[in-house]
């Protein structure tokens, strides 16, 4: 009975320091955090090890879950849009694939502050990160707190949060027999708040994608159905 107690007890402080993790980001980030984000992206392309194509990306995003990333070139029509939990892919203005396409990361590093603090715990374990298990280590030289795992393993859909910034460094993702790797960095200091400026892209340990951010612009107004891929073509953004 007494060791049953002690795992209990274990188990208890486990699950209250994921929790307790998650409410301090909240807790730092909610009330302040940017309504809106615009950047250009250097996006760059690798295939075993070497990079085969590079990209500039023109990216706009309103919190919680609205994202619109246009290709190159903002006139040409390429675009890909996210939208609550879809996705739409546009070539020369024509609609190519919609699909089902939650995007976890837009949540992680932003997107969760738009909601109440308990439906935040709802999506999480939606997106199948369990907010019960956690540990701490340290993730290149600094302290960390691992929020979906209670040991050092991969297999669990896991976030990586900064103790200092109260910010997600690091995520690890396995679906469909592939292990994904995200890994967030240079954080830039944006109005009250940060923002990573540099992401890396990993799957089965190989790196795919990296992407490096400037002209970054935060809380600007915006007509909302630039964001609508129902009314693609009808409102520009960028050179307004």
């Amino acid at each position: 009975m007494k060791k049953w107690f002690l795992f209990f007890l274990m188990c208890t402080a486990i699950s209250a320091q994921a929790q307790d993790m998650v409410q301090q980001m909240y807790a730092q980030h909610a009330a302040n955090f940017r309504y809106s984000l615009s950047f250009v992206q250097e996006t760059n392309f690798y295939r075993n090890d070497s990079l085969i194509k590079t990209d500039t990306w023109f990216e706009v995003l309103v919190y919680p879950d609205k994202l619109r990333i246009d290709i190159n070139n903002p006139d040409d029509g390429n675009a890909i849009f996210f939208v609550n939990d879809s996705s739409f892919r546009f070539q020369k203005y024509e609609l190519k694939n919609k699909g089902l396409q939650p995007h976890d990361l837009l949540f992680l590093l932003g997107g969760m502050y738009s909601y109440p603090l308990t439906e935040v715990y709802t999506r999480l374990k939606g997106f199948g990160y369990d907010a019960g298990k956690s540990y701490e280590t340290t993730w290149k030289g600094k302290p960390v707190v691992v929020i979906g795992a209670d040991k050092a393993e991969t297999e669990s859909n896991q976030f990586w949060v900064d103790k200092e910034k109260m910010v997600t460094v690091r995520i690890l993702n396995n679906k469909q027999g592939q292990q994904s790797e995200i890994i967030c960095g240079d954080h830039l200091k944006l109005g009250k708040g940060w923002c990573e400026t540099n992401i890396e892209f990993y799957v089965n340990g190989k790196l795919r994608q990296t992407e490096k951010y400037r002209n970054l612009k935060q809380n600007f107004s915006i007509n909302m159905d630039y964001l609508d891929p129902y009314k693609m073509g009808q409102v520009k953004f960028w050179g307004r």
